[in-house]
């Protein structure tokens, strides 16, 4: 008898929700939904599913006549909840961003075809919550890196409980040379292959290397630059399609190739720009340069930086920018100090002699007796 009476008792209630849906005034709409949020919100209400999602188709048909502040308390309150009708989740998660937002982050009832919906029809922001969501599929990671903005993948590789493909991974490990905000949420991810974070060492900054050489079990002799691999590399790329050489050039004949120009790019490590900067400012074939900063001999970096009046401050930085690259350089803080004296006592007609004599840039004289 109280279960009947309780029916009825329901029955009545929607049934004056419905009457109330009809009335088209911004107060009486926002009474309703604030109503209806009551019902599905109260623990204590005893709504059968049916009459839940007439409830909600309700509050779906009204919503644009509400204004967001309710809408967005009413997200808030249901992101958690279980008992929620799905058609009304799904609309919530597809409502405006302040709206959504809760339900794109918490709500455990959007499945996984939702999720991907509202990746390929929603705005950056509702992919953002997405990407932040706990545990989220291999699928659903794949559509939010395939929208290709930085931001979006930026924050998936922050989230360590999302499952990212391998072939993803790589993929945006390609881009971080280029998209430098992907190289540190990339080598900070849980179990990421060692063969990414190899090649990574090659673009990524000073911090970062030494991040990789400590974290991940690596070879330090895969670290090293292969020359001849490089040479074949650059030889395979026709002038035209060298992004990086075009770059060179036209700050060349801009005027604004300079020596700080070349530091900025090893330290972004950018290598390749570097070494073209490098080329250029000293009139010299890439291929030189590359003998010079590969070599044993730190002698010839300290020659080649001399042509260009670097001040020992300067000249001492990119030696240890470079050593990251050139593990065949003395590491040592006594030979290192060695160097930057050394340096200090050239001069720069000198150090051009001695670089136009092939005997020292391959190796086999000292610079004392390259003149």
């Amino acid at each position: 008898m109280v279960l009947g009476s309780q029916r009825n008792e329901n029955i009545n209630q929607i049934l004056g929700l419905v009457e109330l849906a009809e009335d088209k005034s911004p107060t009486q709409r926002k009474f309703l939904y604030q109503k209806i949020g009551d019902f599905l919100i109260e623990e204590g209400e005893t709504f059968s599913k049916a009459e839940k999602e007439l409830m909600a188709d309700i509050l779906c048909r009204i919503t644009s006549d509400v204004e967001k502040s309710i809408r967005a308390h009413f997200s808030r309150h249901i992101a958690k909840r279980t008992d929620i009708p799905q058609d009304l989740i799904i609309f919530l998660a597809n409502d405006d961003f302040e709206i959504a937002l809760p339900i794109l982050r918490d709500c455990g009832l959007l499945e996984e075809p939702d999720l991907l919906e509202i990746i390929h029809t929603r705005s950056t922001q509702h992919q953002l919550a997405i990407a932040a969501r706990s545990n989220i599929s291999e699928s659903v990671s794949r559509a939010l890196s395939d929208t290709d903005k930085e931001e979006v993948c930026v924050e998936l590789l922050n989230n360590h409980t999302a499952n990212i493909p391998n072939d993803i991974l790589e993929k945006l490990g390609e881009k971080s040379e280029t998209i430098i905000a992907y190289q540190k949420p990339l080598l900070q991810r849980p179990f990421l292959p060692n063969h990414i974070a190899e090649k990574m060492y090659r673009w990524v900054s000073v911090a970062l290397r030494e991040y990789i050489a400590n974290r991940f079990q690596v070879d330090p002799r895969i670290l090293e630059v292969d020359i001849d691999e490089r040479r074949a590399t650059i030889k395979s790329i026709s002038t035209d399609m060298d992004p990086s050489e075009k770059l060179v050039e036209k700050l060349h004949k801009a005027g604004e190739l300079s020596a700080g120009f070349m530091l900025k790019s090893l330290r972004q490590g950018e290598i390749d720009l570097f070494e073209l900067t490098f080329a250029k400012l000293i009139d010299m074939p890439r291929n030189q340069i590359q003998k010079i900063l590969y070599s044993k001999n730190p002698e010839l970096l300290a020659a080649a930086c001399r042509i260009l009046d670097m001040d020992k401050i300067v000249f001492a930085t990119i030696f240890d920018l470079v050593c990251t690259v050139n593990l065949k350089f003395p590491k040592g803080k006594e030979e290192r100090d060695n160097l930057v004296t050394f340096y200090s006592l050239l001069k720069s007609e000198a150090a051009t002699r001695a670089l136009a004599n092939p005997e020292f840039i391959s190796g086999n004289i000292r610079y004392y007796q390259a003149h």
